[in-house]
């Protein structure tokens, strides 16, 4: 029998977080694979999350907005991709050391040319950590890129081309990494909010997760496995938020 304290943890950091799919699906997947685990939110601050990722019951970790390029710091080693995306979202342990990696953009690009996107030109929106560790995964594809911002960065130059966010147009595939809704036929939103996930969000999140658990586990459900499992609960979430939804308007 596992005894409570035997059991391994996996921590997400980040805020907010109570909108988060992950605890749920990564549980789940998880008891599928006959593994037991925890998977807990930590919202605290960066020295006490590092101690938590030195304990021995600690295999590993995700970071999410607004953490993770500072969490390049809290580690001893980075994968190639942390290190091109400038940005880390899975923390897994390598022969004791705390490794970095990103797989936002893997993930993203595995949807993708699920989906049969057009991966020639792409257009994305926001240039922030998220939009970085998607960039360099498309830049992989030999794919023409071109970022658009409100004020440029700096790193933009090593994928392509900046352009002021005014000057966007639906014109081909786009990748929206902002924190509000862009209307248009080509577009990809990857963010989510509390009952609220596209399908291209669901997907991304399910894909890099998939990859996440691969980094902890070495080996884990098919990634279709995952992706429907994390759709069935991005369906629960959202039936939860209409039940509350029609309650606070007394029409249940």
């Amino acid at each position: 029998m596992i005894l409570p304290e035997q059991i391994k943890i996996i921590y997400i950091w980040g805020y907010p977080l109570d909108f988060s799919l992950s605890p749920f699906f990564q549980e789940h997947c998880a008891i599928l694979s006959g593994r037991r685990i925890l998977y807990k939110i930590f919202r605290g601050e960066k020295d006490e999350f590092l101690q938590l990722l030195k304990s021995g019951r600690c295999i590993g970790a995700n970071v999410t907005i607004p953490h993770k390029i500072e969490a390049l710091s809290l580690c001893g080693e980075l994968t190639e991709k942390a290190q091109k995306a400038g940005s880390v979202n899975t923390i897994f342990k390598a022969e004791g050391k705390i490794t970095g990696d990103n797989t936002d953009g893997e993930g993203l690009l595995k949807w993708l040319k699920i989906k049969g996107a057009d991966l020639e030109k792409c257009a994305v929106l926001g240039n922030g950590g998220s939009a970085r560790s998607i960039v360099a995964a498309l830049s992989e594809e030999k794919c023409r890129i071109t970022i658009f911002g409100r004020t440029e960065k700096g790193w933009e130059k090593n994928f392509g081309s900046f352009r002021n966010l005014s000057e966007w147009k639906d014109d081909f595939l786009t990748i929206s990494t902002l924190p509000f809704a862009v209307e248009g036929q080509n577009v990809v939103t990857i963010g989510y909010s509390s009952g609220k996930a596209s399908i291209d969000s669901q997907m991304m999140l399910a894909f890099q997760g998939w990859l996440g658990a691969k980094r902890w586990f070495g080996e884990t459900l098919p990634a279709e496995e995952f992706a429907k499992i994390v759709k069935l609960h991005a369906k629960a979430q959202s039936n939860q938020q209409l039940i509350l939804n029609l309650a606070a308007k007394n029409e249940i």
